[in-house]
């Protein structure tokens, strides 16, 4: 016996002594790496928009009411094992499974989910996330007027500081500078008041008298606690009968919309509408860290990396670690029991990672690696290069560019429904005048755009992007006419003089379109336009504002619907960003979600929205559920073809997806990544 134990103690001895007996983080069994860009927020409530990574690992640790099949796209059953829908279509009952349990045992239940919707739509909180809660009734209340609530105190503030700075009176350009920089110009409209109208047409060299502010700041005063009262009053009451969400006891959960909503169910599964446990009444921000982060998802957070430190450009190496949640028992468990996600690392080391197989896929959005590789200059006939030049170069590190990437085993391109347009800023000089919106439009070369693009992208000549189910076939925008545009320059009265600024953001390839736009628009109109880079998390904020006069957007639709692409440029949307306020466009999209908005009165409907085509799919939606759904899409077809019409918004291109994929799979199918809520799935992921 002696001997046998010595035996074995050798045995194992050896084993560990020999070099790669322990496994590696990406060659262990069970385990799944990948690499993505960007330090994730795993905070439902402020999740990036722009990181998909952020929801791809948010819906893999909480669990929705529903899910999206990776093989489909289309909503399954998650916490909800079922739901009903009502005749009128605009109350949701959705069924818990009562054998859900968090992490740590307790049951999942519907006011979980009301907590978790609750303090998203709370003006507090902050979220970016509230525009997807727009279909779901009295939540657009509480958004919209939260957000006039606060441009109201802004400029109230903004202008007693002007009075008391001009007691002679406020230089009319000062004055409209407070209208932009608090962005609270959409909102006044809404304002009975001589005194603000007089405000929003004042002009920039003249002075407005201090009386007239004054009157301006006692209506602004009585506007902020009108709109102030009503999201309040909206907000205290969600969660009860009769509103938006309510828990009708713990298993059953009730939500009702604004109209029909068809694809309420696939909206469900986006992480903002996940359920948080109670937990995070106590923790806070804290609840999100691995030790107190309670899920009710397939997986358990295990770990994550250091936060890259604030205001800097440094990264560090940060891991999201993920383990097979024992106690999850739904309908999507994980395939896998691990996974390993690098963030916020250069594009190198992503790289190295992928070819020395420390991961299986790689998501390549990096916006500094888009370069084309440098070619060496030759040396001109009989000139010898000299050696001071030959030691730097050899010196000098190896700058990589795209043939790098393209050239690397795995790298692939895929089609996503991602578009990138420009939208201009309809109440402000020059483009308030359709003609100059119509000039810088038809001068625009979309193949040129496209090579420029990296991964090369698709011309775009709509909004709605291939595949979208509903998609109406046939619609197009202006195409580019270079005579056309140089007429629309004289018509609008512009000239090199005239000044225009492009803002974009800083996602991959938009600042090489960007650069792209300005020289054609110097060549084809004479104009020069400045540029401003807005950072991701500015986007809205200057959306809001208005501060801006052209502005590259790239846009994911929220999900696999047209109203997703084109409801968000309703006026009443706060985020809409345009200064455009057409009653023929906001008709069509308040119809498609409503039809007995037009139904009501159909002669007065039709003549509102300028599209008499429309009468025969009308007349149908009296009928039947089937003639309602197809009035729908007629509704947002007709909807898409005004706004581009108008050239509001001018869609430029159809983005690709870039991505190295190794022994990867279950990541979801092409079919799958035709929804654009679908960010990729880690339960059915495995190796």
């Amino acid at each position: 016996m002696r001997h046998a134990m010595r035996v074995l103690v050798l045995v194992l001895l050896v084993v560990l002594a020999v070099p790669g007996g322990e496994p590696q983080a990406g060659s262990e069994k069970g385990v799944l790496s990948y690499s993505d860009n960007g330090y994730a927020n795993l905070d439902p409530a402020h999740a990036a928009p722009t990181r998909l990574n952020d929801e791809r690992v948010v819906v893999s640790i909480l669990e929705c009411l529903t899910v999206l099949d990776a093989q489909t796209g289309k909503a399954a059953p998650g916490s909800a094992e079922r739901w009903d829908v009502s005749d009128d279509r605009r109350t949701w009952t959705f069924h818990l499974r009562k054998n859900a349990v968090w992490s740590d045992g307790s049951p999942v239940k519907a006011e979980d989910f009301v907590r978790s919707w609750k303090r998203i739509m709370d003006p507090f909180t902050q979220s970016e996330w509230t525009g997807l809660f727009r279909p779901i009734k009295g939540c657009g209340t509480i958004t919209d007027n939260s957000a006039r609530t606060e441009g109201f105190a802004n400029l109230r503030n903004y202008l007693k500081n002007l009075v008391a700075a001009n007691p002679n009176g406020i230089p009319g350009d000062q004055l409209l500078l407070a209208m932009e920089d608090t962005g609270v110009r959409p909102f006044l409209t809404g304002i009975r008041s001589r005194s603000v109208k007089k405000m929003l047409k004042w002009k920039a060299d003249a002075l407005f008298p201090p009386e007239m502010a004054n009157r301006v700041i006692s209506e602004l005063r009585k506007a902020r606690k009108k709109v102030k009262d009503l999201w309040v009053d909206e907000f205290e009451r969600f969660g009860k009968p009769d509103t938006g969400a309510h828990a009708k006891d713990d298993f059953t959960l009730v939500v009702r919309t604004e109209g029909d909503v068809p694809y309420l169910p696939e909206l469900l599964a986006r992480s903002a509408f996940a359920p948080l446990h109670k937990g995070v009444e106590d923790h806070r921000d804290k609840f999100f860290e691995p030790e107190n982060y309670i899920t009710n998802g397939p997986f358990l957070l295990k770990g994550r990396g250091a936060r890259p430190p604030e205001n800097t450009d440094r990264r560090v190496l940060s891991v999201i670690e993920l383990a097979k949640n024992p106690k999850y028992n739904g309908p999507a468990p994980a395939q896998i029991d691990r996974i390993k996600c690098f963030t916020d690392q250069g594009w190198r080391e992503d790289l190295r990672r992928f070819k020395e197989g420390e991961t299986q896929w790689v998501n390549a959005s990096w916006p500094e690696a888009v370069a084309k590789r440098p070619k060496p200059k030759k040396p001109k006939k009989g000139e010898k290069p000299k050696k001071d030049d030959d030691e730097k170069k050899k010196k000098k590190k190896k700058r990589l560019g795209r043939e790098d990437i393209e050239e690397c085993k795995g790298f692939q391109v895929r089609a996503q429904p991602v578009i990138l347009y420009m939208r201009f800023r309809c109440d402000r000089a020059p483009f308030s005048d359709k003609a100059a919106r119509k000039a810088f439009a038809l001068s625009i070369d979309r193949n040129a755009l496209a090579k420029r693009f990296w991964p090369k992208a698709t011309p775009a000549f709509r909004i709605v992007p291939p595949g979208i189910d509903g998609r109406t076939e046939g619609i197009s925008c202006p195409k580019p006419n270079q005579s056309g545009a140089k007429s629309a320059v004289k018509q609008a009265n512009i000239d090199s003089e005239t000044w225009v600024e492009l803002s974009f953001g800083e996602r991959p390839g938009q600042d090489e379109v960007a650069r792209a736009l300005k020289v054609t628009w110097k060549k084809q109109l004479g104009i020069e336009p400045g540029e401003r880079i807005e950072s991701d998390l500015d986007v809205r904020k200057v959306l809001r504002s208005g501060n801006y006069y052209v502005m590259l957007s790239m846009t994911r639709g929220a999900v696999n619907d047209p109203d997703a692409y084109l409801g968000p440029l309703h006026s009443a949307d706060v985020d809409s960003g345009h200064g455009w306020r057409d009653r023929a466009y906001d008709a069509l999209i308040d119809a498609a979600r409503d039809p007995d908005v037009a139904l009501e009165d159909t002669e007065a409907w039709l003549k509102k929205v300028e599209q008499p085509q429309l009468a025969g799919a009308l007349a149908a939606a009296k009928g039947s559920q089937e003639g309602r759904a197809r009035f729908r899409l007629a509704a947002l077809a007709a909807a898409e073809r005004r706004i581009m019409d108008e050239f509001v918004v001018v869609p430029l291109l159809f983005v690709p997806e870039a991505l190295m994929l190794g022994d990867a799979k279950g990541l979801g199918s092409d079919a799958a990544r035709n929804n654009p809520g679908f960010v990729g799935s880690l339960r059915s992921a495995t190796r």
